[in-house]
C-alpha cells in the first residue's frame, strides 16, 4: 500500500524547493542585492550629511554626539582643528555621494568640500576634508577629519577709496549690520540703520520681517567683493549671501549691495537691497 502521508510530503517538499528557487531567481533579475548594496551606500552618505549639517550650528554639542571619542578629544583640543573650530564654523557642504569609498562593512571615507565664515558670519575660506567613519554597534560615528587643502575666501577689492581708515570704518559698519541679520537678530540689525531707510517701510514688523530673509533656504554667511567710494561720504558695498537649507548640502547665492553713508558721528546703512 502506498504512503499517502510520505508522498504528500514529497510533494509539499518539491513546492516549496520550487518556489524558492523561483524567488532568488525573481531577486536576481529585479536588482535585490544592488538594492541592498545601494541601501548601505544610501546609509553612509546619510551619516555624512548629518555629521557636516551638525557642523553647521553655532555649538559642537550635535557634531560631538555623531563622532568617536578620539575625534572629539581631537574636536576639542586637537591644535589644527579645535582651534579652526573655535573660531568659526560650517556654512554649507557638498560632496559625492558616489565616491565613499568602504573597504569592508565596518568603515567607510568621503571627502567633503566645506565653506567657514568667522564669529561675525563672514565667509573666510572652503576647505576639502577626508572624513572617516567606523560602524560601532549599529551606528556610523566620525572617526578622523584629515585635511586635504584650504582655498582661502575672495579678497574684497578697493576702488576708489581715498581714505583708507575711512574705507575701514565703513566695512565694519557692514560687518556689524550683516551680522545681525545672518543672525536672524533684526534689532541688532537695525542699530546700524540711518532713518531714512528705516522709514521706506510702512512698519516695524515689515522692517524686521525684511532683514530677517527667507525662511528656506535661509541666510547662512556672507562674503565681501567690492568696496566703491561714491562721493568722501558714501561708500558702496557688494557682496554674495549663502543660503542653505537646514540639513541639506549644497547652498544657493545672493549678490546684495549696501550703501554706506557717514554721519555726524559715524557711518550707517543707508540702502540694502538684494540683485535680483
Amino acid at each position: 500500500m502506498p504512503d499517502f502521508n510520505q508522498e504528500a510530503g514529497a510533494v509539499t517538499k518539491f513546492v516549496i524547493q520550487r518556489t524558492v528557487v523561483q524567488l532568488i531567481c525573481l531577486m536576481v533579475i529585479f536588482g535585490f542585492p544592488a538594492r541592498a548594496q545601494n541601501g548601505g551606500a544610501n546609509l553612509r552618505a546619510l551619516a555624512v550629511e548629518r555629521f557636516m549639517a551638525a557642523r553647521t550650528l553655532p555649538h559642537n554639542v550635535e557634531a560631538r554626539k555623531l563622532m568617536t571619542a578620539s575625534l572629539e578629544e581631537d574636536y576639542l583640543r586637537g591644535k589644527r582643528l579645535s582651534i579652526r573650530v573655535r573660531s568659526g564654523r560650517v556654512v554649507a557642504f557638498d560632496f559625492d555621494s558616489g565616491a565613499i569609498k568602504a573597504p569592508n562593512e565596518k568603515e567607510f571615507s568621503a571627502e567633503v568640500e566645506s565653506v567657514w565664515a568667522d564669529l561675525n558670519e563672514l565667509v573666510f575660506a572652503t576647505q576639502y576634508e577626508r572624513l572617516k567613519f567606523i560602524k560601532l554597534k549599529e551606528d556610523w560615528l566620525a572617526n578622523e577629519i584629515e585635511f586635504i587643502r584650504s582655498v582661502p575666501g575672495r579678497r574684497l577689492l578697493p576702488f576708489n577709496v581715498v581714505s583708507e581708515k575711512r574705507g575701514k570704518q565703513a566695512v565694519a559698519v557692514v560687518k556689524k549690520f550683516m551680522k545681525g541679520v545672518l543672525n536672524r537678530d533684526p534689532q541688532s540689525a537695525m542699530q546700524s540703520l540711518t532713518q531714512d531707510f528705516q522709514s521706506k517701510f510702512r512698519s516695524q514688523e515689515e522692517l524686521e520681517t525684511f532683514l530677517k530673509g527667507p525662511a528656506d533656504p535661509y541666510f547662512s554667511a556672507y562674503e565681501l567683493q567690492t568696496l566703491t567710494q561714491k562721493d568722501p561720504k558714501e561708500m558702496e558695498v557688494k557682496l554674495k549671501i549663502y543660503l542653505v537649507s537646514k540639513n541639506k548640502r549644497g547652498s544657493e547665492s545672493q549678490e546684495a549691495r549696501l550703501v554706506v553713508r557717514e554721519g555726524k558721528t559715524d557711518w550707517n546703512i543707508d540702502e540694502f537691497e538684494l540683485v535680483k
